[in-house]
């Protein structure tokens, strides 16, 4: 009995000894492994037990994201409550900061209030180097929440969007948005913060890639939207590859391009702008 109360204790110390690493930054499986080896007499950590450590923490409202294939924790539920007043003087004072304080002193006090995030019910954070996981974190949780985000600007613009996923393209990172009736990527060093709001959204838009073909004078005037790539054809034509477009927005646009427009896959987008049409004409008496 005794014997067993202790595997039980070690376990319990060895799942707090991985809580305190995360608390002190975001690490990899790997680094994780390391950094708790480092401390024991022989190796007791591995791939297996550390995630399960890891799920333990979960379990009991930890919350521990996995940004960019490494781990930290995002909020624990037994922090502090941070009133409206107290979040907008928190961000004042990050602001006075960042204008007054040396580079080196300003990511000290970026580094606090990414602790003070961790501890307390803060849902707006701005976007710093040293912090991006953090805004990663709440993007994805607002995809989990259906929950609209309002993206700022640092040039003081503000949007709100229905918010689809994060991308890396080209050493960026962008927050893909559907807003105001468009896709949209977004830079995240355009940024200067980012909020989850609590308006909930019907998630109508779509993973889906779509192929079409672009012919004549339309292929060489059109503009790609942000979400799409060209393709040029040797007989003029264009190929436009669109990603994740809402499904009816995209339909409708291609529908004005008449005969000059062609879906090439998916099969279905095939089928249900070839019906569109044909019901279209019908309505018209043509059909």
């Amino acid at each position: 009995m005794t014997k067993k109360a202790s595997k039980q204790n070690i376990s319990s110390l060895n799942v707090l000894k991985t809580l305190q690493v995360l608390l002190d930054g975001s690490y990899t499986m790997n680094e994780l492994i390391d950094i708790l080896n480092a401390t024991e007499d022989e190796t007791i950590f591995n791939n297996s037990i550390v995630s399960k450590y890891i799920n333990t923490c979960r379990m009991c409202g930890i919350e521990i994201p996995k940004i960019q294939n490494k781990y930290y924790v995002a909020k624990i539920p037994f922090g502090m409550e941070l009133s409206n007043e107290e979040i907008d003087l928190l961000e004042i004072l990050q602001d006075i900061a960042h204008q007054e304080m040396s580079s080196v002193e300003f990511t000290m006090f970026d580094n606090l209030i990414e602790k003070i995030n961790k501890y307390s019910n803060k849902k707006l954070t701005n976007i710093q180097n040293e912090q991006k996981h953090t805004s990663f974190e709440l993007f994805e949780r607002a995809i989990t929440n259906k929950h609209k985000v309002k993206l700022m600007f640092k040039n003081q613009a503000e949007i709100i969007g229905i918010p689809i996923k994060i991308i890396d393209a080209k050493n960026k990172s962008f927050f893909y948005i559907y807003t105001n009736g468009r896709n949209r990527m977004i830079d995240v060093n355009r940024l200067s913060g980012i909020q989850e709001t609590n308006e909930r959204f019907i998630q109508t838009f779509s993973d889906q890639t779509v192929v079409f073909e672009l012919k004549g004078a339309l292929a060489k005037r059109y503009a790609h939207r942000e979400n799409e790539t060209i393709e040029l054809n040797n007989n003029g034509t264009i190929t436009v590859i669109n990603r994740g477009e809402n499904k009816e927005v995209l339909l409708s646009r291609l529908l004005r391009y008449d005969n000059q427009c062609k879906i090439l896959s998916p099969k279905s987008y095939k089928e249900d702008f070839k019906a569109i049409i044909d019901q279209t004409l019908k309505n018209y008496g043509v059909a």
